[in-house]
């Protein structure tokens, strides 16, 4: 289900509901260029499965035994091993 708000003419809160997603960024972008103002979309998928991004590291593994090298601290600073460096030269 996807839920669409925007504020009408008189700056009153409107709101539709939508089950699907085309349909509903349809929705969106005709209330847009209608010209309505704070227009904006919001969903909980019925489909989705388990929490976004990783949940559970352990031994730096992830649940389905992928490695899980990412650090908040790690990525700033020099390229790591498997990173692509781009080097651009002046000619």
């Amino acid at each position: 289900m996807f839920k669409i708000y925007w504020t009408d003419v008189a700056n009153q809160p409107c709101s539709a509901d939508e089950p699907q997603l085309t349909a509903a960024l349809a929705i969106v972008k005709a209330r847009r260029d209608a010209g309505h103002t704070f227009v904006t979309m919001v969903a909980e998928d019925p489909q989705h499965v388990g929490k976004p991004g990783v949940d559970a590291v352990e031994g730096g593994k992830t649940p389905d035994g992928q490695d899980y090298e990412w650090s908040k601290t790690g990525r700033a600073g020099k390229p790591r091993r498997h990173d692509k460096v781009v080097v651009k030269k002046d000619h």
